[in-house]
């Protein structure tokens, strides 16, 4: 029950939003001091105190993207955002990359998707279902994409569907790495592994803790923040359950280097919705914006004390979906509704429109796929497009859709509705 429940409030309390209005309230931030649960545990480490830093699909130089091809294959290709270009990173003569022969083509499940881990390395996390086996691997890779190693091997593991944001990406702190996972494939209990690529050694760090975790919210400093969702269902009368289903979600922050476990807030909802609150983890600060109060501010996971920095916010951006986009620059970005937030200086104003990229028929503003502080990869322009898939009785089908295209924006711009592009290639995925 706790996976089904994890999965359908996953993306409403990640985004900081819902629909229908509950009228959710926040419980006072607890001071470290005051809630402790500190694991009996043999899988900690020496405390180094390094900062946790999410992995992203792609940095200053490069992005990586995967194409489903035929046969279960998946074929990589990279945007070098320097010289403006997409390609398959293979540079084997006369090669057609579309069988296990090309170095930039891999089976499905042995390497389904690159996270950047240095200048000169890729890690992937793989779910090893074919074939089927009961254990994931961590594979590294040079930055082309070859010379694939395993590194890890973790037992009766599944790691969790890992996308571009902080709550659902790897991280490291130098020396480790971390992936949200599960114990016995996507029904078991949740787990955070971490590994050591340079001797293999692999641990779930929330296997003996008290407090059952869900997600991951984010990282701050050299802890992370962890989701809890809590259910009461009420009592049945004998003609049915009499009132609705009360939730309450928790965020812990988790010491990996020790397992201390410390409560930060605690958020009432009915249904398990958040639409009146807003908390967020990004660039290792925690946010919370209270859309009934009006009010935005920081929480010092330390000392449990909140910081006000934007207040009165105008009553049209609080009902609704409150949909975090990113943060760029000094600006918290929301798409829903089109609200921007200074964090520096408490402005609060409409978030200003770029032209509409058209796809699924309907008009959306551009995603962020890498946010580079003064520059942000999004998806500039989309344009009709006619793929060949191979349909179920193994022959080709042709599909008419669209093809987005990368492009290059300051953030200046992007903030201000600029539609300065420097276009690198279509986006492959």
């Amino acid at each position: 029950m706790k996976r089904v429940i994890s999965l359908a409030l996953a993306g409403l309390l990640l985004a900081g939003c819902t629909g229908t209005p509950s009228g959710g309230s926040i419980r006072p931030a607890t001071a470290p001091s005051e809630i402790s649960t500190t694991p009996e545990s043999t899988n900690t480490v020496a405390s180094s105190a390094a900062d946790l830093h999410p992995l992203r699909q792609g940095d200053a130089k490069q992005y990586y993207m995967t194409e489903m091809l035929g046969g279960d294959l998946i074929r990589y290709w990279v945007a070098d955002l320097t010289a403006h270009q997409t390609a398959v990173p293979c540079s084997v003569e006369g090669c057609t990359h579309d069988t296990e022969s090309c170095p930039a083509v891999f089976r499905r499940g042995a390497c389904d998707g690159v996270y950047v881990l240095d200048d000169d390395t890729l890690v992937a996390f793989t779910n090893n279902h074919f074939p089927e086996t009961q254990d994931s691997n961590v594979v590294l890779l040079d930055r082309n994409c070859q010379n694939r190693r395993v590194v890890a091997t973790v037992n009766d593991a599944t790691f969790d569907a890992l996308g571009f944001d902080n709550a659902t990406a790897p991280y490291t702190d130098g020396t480790y790495l971390y992936c949200l996972g599960y114990h016995g494939g996507y029904g078991g209990q949740t787990a955070l592994f971490r590994i050591d690529p340079s001797t293999g050694e692999t641990a779930d760090l929330l296997e003996n803790t008290e407090v059952p975790i869900d997600l991951l919210l984010g990282a701050v400093g050299s802890k992370f923040v962890l989701i809890q969702f809590e259910q009461e269902v009420p009592p049945n009368d004998g003609e049915g359950f009499t009132s609705a289903i009360t939730r309450r979600i928790v965020h812990w922050l988790f010491d990996p280097a020790t397992g201390e476990m410390r409560q930060l807030a605690a958020y009432d909802t009915e249904e398990g919705i958040l639409d009146s609150h807003t908390a967020e983890v990004l660039e290792g600060s925690y946010y919370q914006i209270d859309w009934t109060a009006g009010t935005a501010c920081t929480l010092d996971t330390e000392t449990g004390e909140t910081h006000l920095f934007a207040e009165n916010i105008p009553a049209e951006y609080r009902d609704g979906h409150h949909w975090m986009l990113d943060k760029v620059e000094d600006w918290l970005v929301f798409d829903f509704p089109t609200v921007m937030i200074n964090t520096r200086t408490g402005e609060v104003r409409e978030r200003p429109a770029l032209p509409e990229n058209y796809w699924n028929g309907s008009g959306h503003q551009p995603r962020i796929y890498v946010n580079l502080g003064d520059t942000l990869l999004v998806d500039c322009r989309y344009e009709p497009y006619t793929r060949v898939d191979i349909g179920p009785d193994g022959t080709p089908a042709t599909v008419d859709t669209s093809r987005g295209f990368l492009g290059l924006i300051s953030s200046e711009d992007f903030l201000n509705g600029m539609p300065n592009y420097t276009e690198v290639g279509p986006y492959i995925g």
